[in-house]
This record gives C-alpha cells, sequence and structure tokens, in this order.
C-alpha cells in the first residue's frame, strides 16, 4: 500500500509539472530572396556528462522558415535569445540583417496552448 501510495504521489508530481513547462518551438524565418546560413549553439544537460554546448548549421531557404529547436520550458518564459548560447549569421550580400540577441526580433505567439516563437533573420 505504501508504495502506491508513493507511485501516486510521483505520478501527481509530475503531471503538476508538465502544465507548466510546454514544449516549446523556435523558428527561424528568412523573408529573402536569397537563402540564409547560420549556426545555433544550444546548452544540452545530460545525467551522465553534465551540461555541454551543441553547435548546429542550417540554411533558411527563400521565403521559407526552419525549425531550429524544441524544448520544455517554462509557460512564462521570456526572452529567447538567452536560450542559444550563440546565433551566428552569415553575411549575404545586400541583406541586412536582425540581430538574435535582441528579445523584441523574436515574435512570440501560441498555437494549441504551446508557445511558439520566431526569429526573422533578415529586415
Amino acid at each position: 500500500m505504501k508504495n502506491i501510495i508513493t507511485a501516486l504521489f510521483l505520478l501527481f508530481l509530475t503531471s503538476c509539472g508538465i502544465g507548466n513547462y510546454p514544449l516549446t518551438t523556435f523558428y527561424v524565418k528568412n523573408t529573402s530572396d536569397k537563402p540564409i546560413n547560420f549556426k545555433a549553439s544550444v546548452l544540452k544537460f545530460s545525467q551522465l556528462n553534465g551540461s555541454y554546448v551543441i553547435t548546429q548549421s542550417f540554411e533558411v531557404p527563400p521565403n521559407d522558415s526552419l525549425l531550429v529547436r524544441q524544448a520544455y520550458y517554462k509557460k512564462d518564459a521570456e526572452n529567447p535569445q538567452n536560450w542559444f548560447t550563440k546565433f551566428d549569421i552569415f553575411p549575404v550580400d545586400g541583406i541586412s540583417l536582425n540581430d538574435p540577441n535582441l528579445p523584441v526580433n523574436w515574435r512570440k505567439y501560441f498555437k494549441n496552448g504551446k508557445p511558439i516563437f520566431t526569429f526573422t533573420l533578415n529586415q
């Protein structure tokens, strides 16, 4: 009986936490007529290895968007630029680029109750 109560209590705690940490999605958008390349680094956590940085390169096709990251974050969390440890955009001739380190350049909206952030690479 004691094990059943413990299991129910753990299930209760887990289910309460899930609602506060929904799956958050990060997109990067390119509204230009040229492809834009960038590298994004994120901090990953492992129970075996601790925390470490992963860097991945991306190319966003012209007039398209790309899914860059999905993770569980606090529902009311802000400042999406802080969820990337590094964000390097490679310059493209004739295109003015936005700064990914400024929170005003990230648009937040909700779909099915889940937060989605979009960063537009170019102005």
